[in-house]
């Protein structure tokens, strides 16, 4: 919401569709990383199964949805064809959807979750190295992204103490 800024008004370049569709997604992913620990979790899948099968229903629902005139240009070119199946689709969305599952397995939800917190303080400072103006509006955003991050790991280290607090005084009475 800071850095798009969408109560500007007329002289902004935004769009307030655009930024609620923003906000939408972010709590659809918000809320895959609960779902998944809840109720995918418990099968003990290995990450690489769960992205496997995200990946093929979500090309059987893509072929089922999608409009495929004029998609045989990109086999024109071999290296764009390359591209898009290996850059964007094993590089690109295969590994973030191997490496979100591993986080959920490995640190849990809340700590996962964290992670994803990190891109769009990268596409800010991306922005700012090849030109974009960055203020102190987006400077803030970014201030609150990574002491969000600090609070989520601050927090799951106490939790961990606490834990451990815990069983010892158990350990100790028994």
């Amino acid at each position: 919401m800071l850095t798009a800024r969408p109560w500007e008004g007329a002289g902004n370049p935004i769009d307030l569709a655009d930024v609620f569709w923003m906000l939408a997604g972010s709590i659809v992913l918000g809320t895959s990383y609960v779902y998944v620990r809840r109720f995918l979790s418990p099968f003990s899948l290995p990450p690489l199964a769960l992205v496997t099968w995200q990946m093929g229903l979500a090309l059987l629902i893509l072929t089922v949805l999608t409009d495929f005139t004029g998609i045989g240009h990109i086999l024109h070119d071999w290296r764009a064809a390359a591209g898009v199946v290996v850059g964007l689709g094993i590089l690109g969305t295969g590994t973030a959807f191997l490496l979100y599952y591993f986080l959920l397995q490995e640190l849990g939800a809340v700590a996962a979750s964290g992670s994803t917190y990190i891109t769009p303080t990268v596409a800010l400072l991306i922005g700012w190295v090849v030109g974009e103006k960055v203020g102190v509006l987006e400077v803030s955003a970014i201030a609150l992204i990574l002491a969000s991050i600090a609070m989520l790991q601050i927090g799951r280290q106490r939790a961990a103490r606490e834990t451990a607090q815990s069983l010892g005084t158990t350990a100790a009475r028994s």
